[in-house]
């Protein structure tokens, strides 16, 4: 078969794609759109030949005739599964692709190498209820005083309890460079473009996953960065400044991390060697 004849280098495991952004991607390329299905038609002839002997009444000989017969066939192709890997090596044969992590690559497409860890937040919301009352029933109560601090800390919880099951958390993920593992980039997933049962991943591995990963994205973040006013200073404005500070230092990015919005996470899966 044709396709065991091909020689594949490496195939591509993936674990992420941002479906929307790689169809996008994909048309601006090739100038005609994202392929859904690809077509391939295939022909095998099959060639007869007849001969027939005789006289006609001045002249004896051989004649014969070719009969040519085919069978054609048809196979359909899901595009969809080839196009991530076709777009990710014409962005690199086009020089789209960086793969350096550093301030200059901002606003770019970079390409990394190293190790991954994803925390479903949100999963913690449905444990909150039954971890506060677990905590609440190993305090004692039997003297007046114990009773009051139970309660106190009861009512204080309560809030922040309520204010945690409002906030829509995001799949959080985290990066850290091979070649600088001092280098964190912070991401957040759509779980309806998950591979894998997110549910199954820190059950499995933990904080960190197993093995190399590799993550192409674009860089939108750096540590360290300050947010630059552009309004004049009131007190609805500085409301909302205050609260997103707080969002983000509390449940999003770290600030000595890059934020990234990734396109594809994936491991490199290759052949055995002889």
């Amino acid at each position: 078969m044709a396709q065991e004849s091909q020689n594949i280098e490496s195939i591509f495991d993936f674990f992420y794609l941002d479906t929307r952004k790689i169809n996008s991607f994909y048309a601006q390329l090739t100038g005609s759109g994202a392929i859904s299905t690809r077509k391939n038609i295939s022909m095998t002839l099959d060639e007869k030949t007849s001969e027939y002997t005789g006289n006609i009444k001045v002249a004896s000989g051989k004649w014969g005739a070719k009969n040519n017969s085919g069978l054609n066939s048809e196979d359909l192709f899901d595009a969809s599964v080839t196009m991530p890997r076709e777009m990710i090596d014409r962005l690199d044969e086009l020089g789209f692709i960086n793969y350096d992590l550093n301030e200059n690559q901002l606003g770019n497409l970079v390409l990394l190498k190293g190790s991954l860890g994803v925390c479903d937040v949100a999963s913690m919301k449905e444990v909150i209820d039954p971890a506060v009352q677990f905590t609440m029933d190993q305090m004692p109560s039997l003297k007046p005083s114990e009773k009051t601090a139970k309660n106190q800390l009861k009512k204080m919880m309560d809030p922040l309890i309520s204010f945690m099951k409002a906030i829509p958390f995001a799949l959080q993920a985290r990066f850290f460079d091979k070649g600088d593992f001092d280098k964190e980039v912070w991401m957040t997933l759509n779980r309806t473009e998950m591979f894998n049962d997110i549910n199954d991943i820190n059950f499995k591995y933990g904080d960190i996953m197993a093995g190399d990963w590799h993550v192409l994205g674009v860089l939108d973040a750096i540590p360290n960065d300050q947010s630059i006013k552009v309004t004049e200073s009131n007190e609805i404005n500085e409301v909302v400044e205050n609260f997103t500070k707080m969002m983000k230092e509390q449940f999003g990015r770290p600030t000595t991390a890059y934020g990234m919005t990734p396109i594809a996470i994936f491991r490199v899966i290759k052949p055995n060697k002889a």
